[in-house]
């Protein structure tokens, strides 16, 4: 039995089920935001682009390569995703998600300025390794970042971003299609990319 009134509060504290206000607020709010962040560019990234490949490919060309695109698109993610817990190992979460998101901010970059199908294949390559990276480093971070009681409610968080994504990324692409500017749907990535980094730097620095 725990004695005294201040062993009793912590004793309380400690059995009390874990909230979405504790997860959500503070410094537990910001490190949600970045982990749920590197899924979500991941995600949504996958749905605005199918969404405007048609526009691509009316553009550059490459028709007979159009499945290649999510093909290798989505084999590069696998590979990323498998690399994240060595990744993790060898550099630790801050300095890999850092990685992850250069990977991935090269490859939509290279996406916008593609002149080629070819070179928008190549593009996708190294942005679906990067996007997988991301994605496998939020899900085996929430471990590394939270305490063991938010552990569940952390991973419905990051695991409800591919919903998110269903829900906004056809309709980001559907406006880029529609007005004929493609490769801004690619640059409008970016800035995301510049947050999530921003985000890792100030709330991962200390996670193992």
């Amino acid at each position: 039995p725990v004695k005294g009134k201040q062993g009793c509060v912590r004793f309380r504290h400690n059995c009390q089920a874990p909230s979405w206000s504790e997860l959500l607020s503070g410094r537990n709010g910001l490190r949600s935001l970045a982990l749920a962040g590197g899924v979500a560019l991941h995600a949504v990234n996958m749905y605005v682009v199918t969404t405007i490949l048609p526009s691509v490919v009316a553009d550059i060309g490459g028709l007979e390569y159009y499945a290649w695109n999510l093909t290798l698109f989505v084999a590069a993610s696998i590979l990323g995703s498998a690399l994240s817990p060595k990744i993790i190992d060898s550099w630790g979460v801050r300095t890999g998600f850092l990685v992850a998101i250069a990977v991935f901010s090269a490859g939509t970059t290279g996406c916008a300025l593609a002149p080629s199908m070819p070179w928008m294949l190549l593009a996708r390559t190294v942005q679906g390794l990067g996007g997988g990276m991301l994605l496998g480093l939020s899900y085996a971070s929430v471990r590394l970042v939270f305490e063991e009681r938010l552990w569940p409610l952390a991973m419905v968080l990051v695991s409800s971003m591919w919903g998110v994504a269903t829900l906004g990324g056809p309709a980001v692409g559907g406006i880029f299609a529609q007005t004929g500017h493609w490769r801004l749907a690619f640059w409008s990535i970016l800035p995301g990319c510049a947050v999530l980094a921003l985000l890792v730097v100030t709330q991962l620095s200390r996670a193992a």
